[in-house]
């Protein structure tokens, strides 16, 4: 693949912001298959033609799921005293009351004398382990007849999405650290847990613009643009999509590229589908195997800009000089992590296309309040943002030999 100019691209600061805004507070979560979800789609299907993409949405049944009020009380002789808890993505409504009992092995629970029909609190190792639909646990759960389950988080923030099966049919909430601990400690006590909840059947949505090359294959441009359940999900990952919608404006308005330009911003990532991979990219790579197989590249923004972590990008499966003249466009971003993983490797992105070698673009996810509602606008920055979305513009016109205006 050509070099490609070494000035940097101008990326609109503001324009960029915008897009997160709108995507954070304007909309709010964008839990796939709900209100939110449909708005986000409106938004950023139209900015794809205003740009001059031939724009593509791609509908697939998902679940989905609406959240009222949850409400934590511990039993005690002076009267239930509250306890502040989320309800987790995708449970039952209820209003149950148990005896609780601690559980942190995937052993105690399938073994322990005496759980059935307890409020289970789920802690250590064994909270790891939940995130897929129909995993054993959850299942071991199901059959030890649980009135409830509640997951006490590593840390104060409380994830939506330590459980998000859709079949679930035990109600579950998660509780901070703190609040864990005093349940653990009340063990053999009563609880109440209620929760005003409602789960369905809907529609989820990949949302395609393509932008036609002088040569055959193209460049996909992929971001995740759903969000876990009742969160704004700035950093996971309206920054990735608000990134992919600027870089559709500035290679829309420059001169036809080499490679075709897809960016695909696709949904239901944040849903915890059992199987191979998350559902919006499936069924893009169902639906589009001929399309798959002309990809030369995958870029994905996932969680950028943040204000405190700084930029990095994971290089997988280039090789020789087209691998070299990356490196050397990345180098030109000093303040970019960057890390090689060795050549014969496995390419594993979230937007998984067999055969194409990929850029993912992820700051230290582990120590941000993601799938919480923590999650806010307040955790990027307008310069952080710019920065991460011109190492993107950089390397996406070096691989689609495309030339925007610097």
């Amino acid at each position: 693949m050509p070099q490609s100019r070494k000035s940097r691209i101008k990326v609109n600061k503001e324009r960029l912001w915008q897009h997160l805004r709108v995507l954070c507070e304007e909309i709010g979560p964008r839990l796939s298959g709900t209100p939110g979800d449909e708005r986000a789609v409106e938004y950023m299907a139209g900015h794809m033609r205003r740009c001059g993409a031939e724009v593509e949405v791609q509908d697939y049944a998902c679940p989905a799921w609406e959240h009222g009020l949850t409400e934590l009380a511990l039993i005690g002789p002076g009267g239930p005293e509250r306890l502040p808890a989320v309800a987790q993505t995708f449970t039952r409504g209820c209003d149950v009351e148990a005896e609780l009992a601690g559980v942190g092995s995937q052993e105690e629970l399938e073994l322990a004398p005496g759980l059935d029909g307890k409020v289970l609190v789920f802690h250590g190792r064994i909270v790891s382990n939940l995130t897929a639909d129909r995993n054993p646990l959850l299942l071991a759960a199901e059959e030890r007849r649980a009135a409830a389950l509640i997951v006490v988080s590593p840390r104060e923030a409380v994830a939506t999405k330590f459980i998000r099966d859709p079949f679930l049919q035990v109600p579950a909430a998660a509780v901070a650290d703190s609040v864990g601990r005093r349940l653990l400690a009340s063990d053999g006590r009563r609880l109440r847990l209620r929760i005003s909840a409602r789960r369905y059947d809907s529609t989820g949505h990949n949302v395609i613009g393509r932008l036609r090359g002088e040569e055959p294959g193209h460049i996909a441009v992929a971001a995740h643009y759903d969000s876990a359940a009742d969160v704004p999900g700035a950093s996971d990952n309206a920054s990735g999509t608000a990134v992919l919608l600027e870089l559709c404006e500035l290679f829309g308005a420059a001169a036809r590229p080499r490679l075709g330009i897809h960016f695909i911003a696709y949904g239901a990532e944040e849903y915890g589908r059992s199987g191979h991979g998350c559902l919006g990219p499936v069924e893009y790579v169902r639906r589009h195997p001929e399309e798959v197989a002309q990809a030369r590249a995958v870029i994905e923004p996932d969680f950028v800009g943040t204000a405190a972590l700084p930029a990095r990008v994971t290089v997988m499966g280039f090789t020789g000089s087209q691998k070299d003249e990356l490196l050397a466009v990345l180098a030109r971003f000093p303040r970019c992590q960057v890390t090689v993983r060795p050549e014969g490797e496995k390419v594993g992105t979230t937007f998984d296309l067999t055969g194409a070698p990929a850029l993912l673009f992820v700051n230290e996810f582990e120590k941000a309040p993601i799938h919480t509602a923590q999650d806010s606008i307040n955790l990027l920055s307008p310069e952080e943002m710019a920065y991460a979305a011109e190492v993107e513009a950089a390397v996406l016109q070096h691989l689609s030999g495309s030339r925007v205006s610097a």
